[in-house]
């Protein structure tokens, strides 16, 4: 039986964004230290405003006509949601988003304005149920993060990092079920091997990958405390754990306080829109939480290369207003 990471191919991948989604640029970001060379890979400025529309659009562009006839759901908090609203609506696809309540009103409602049936459920337990139903009517799922076609389509950012600065020494991906740290780990193993650190992100919160790469499966969290949405599955992927068991060094935490400062940063500084969840990685290198391995014997004539994905540009409205005030 083939294994699911048998048939992942980022190559094959590439093609079918190509020209649907955007290649995001590499940009430099001063951190205030000389012997680091930061660059952001900005999927803020990706189509629907995050590199979920990767995933999304590789899932339904590989639909059989079958499946097309049926329809899709997912279960989103917010930017998968929204991406696959996007992608199904721009393939004359039926689609079904299962939300939690609390979820931020303009990812609402961004589904709802690509065409999406938005279903609304108080726990995450309920829309885990309010989706099944769905799938058991005949519905295809397309899983946020845990999934191979998924975990394909978000590794285009570290085939795109690959080509762009193939000299980089580290990578930091920010975590919440796995997806984006799991394609892009393998992507760039598979382009540029083993010299490189790569390095995941998640909130104190909701430690999910990393105590699962600690037990070596996939865990559930019994508490989530974070208040980064985007970030906070129940657990990581079953599959998404076992790649980052091969590909990934370490993975980092950080304090919701510290992924809020690297926002304002982002936002005031930068002059980009980001939300918290899309700040994370960047946060590690402010926060000095780079691996000293890194850092040894670099300087100014010889700084050790780093992107840092900035994995969405979606916040809630009211929240960047009081950031910007």
């Amino acid at each position: 039986m083939t294994h699911p990471i048998d048939s992942i191919s980022f190559a094959a991948a590439a093609e079918r964004l190509r020209g649907v989604v955007r290649r995001t640029p590499l940009v430099p970001f001063d951190v205030g230290d000389e012997r680091i060379e930061l660059r952001l890979k900005l999927e803020c400025l990706q189509e629907t405003g995050a590199f979920k529309a990767r995933g999304a659009w590789n899932q339904i562009s590989q639909l059989s006509a079958a499946e097309r006839a049926a329809g899709v759901v997912t279960v989103s908090s917010g930017n998968h949601g929204k991406a696959l609203s996007w992608a199904a609506q721009r393939a004359g696809v039926r689609c079904t988003v299962v939300m939690p309540a609390d979820a931020y009103r303009n990812k609402i409602e961004a589904c709802r304005e690509f065409g999406a049936e938005v279903v609304l459920g108080e726990t995450r337990a309920q829309c885990e149920v309010l989706c099944a139903e769905r799938v058991a009517a005949g519905a295809t799922l397309v899983h946020p993060y845990d999934a191979a076609r998924t975990i394909e389509g978000a590794g285009t950012v570290g085939l795109e990092i690959a080509e762009a600065w193939p000299e980089v020494d580290v990578v930091v991906v920010p975590v919440g079920g796995g997806g984006l740290l799991a394609g892009t780990s393998l992507a760039l193993r598979q382009t540029l091997g083993s010299r490189l650190l790569i390095v995941g992100c998640e909130p104190e919160g909701a430690p999910s990958m990393k105590l699962s790469l600690e037990r070596g499966h996939a865990v559930a969290l019994e508490r989530i405390t974070t208040k980064v949405q985007g970030l906070c599955p129940p657990h990581s992927g079953k599959l998404n754990t076992e790649i980052c068991g091969r590909t990934v060094d370490s993975v980092v935490l950080m304090s919701d306080p510290q992924i809020y400062a690297a926002q304002a940063e982002l936002v005031l500084r930068g002059g980009w829109t980001v939300e918290p969840a899309g700040a994370c990685s960047v946060a590690v290198v402010l926060q000095g939480k780079l691996p000293q391995l890194a850092l040894r014997g670099r300087s100014i004539s010889n700084p050790v290369r780093v992107v840092a994905v900035v994995s969405g540009g979606n916040p809630d409205p009211d929240q960047l207003a009081r950031l910007r005030a």
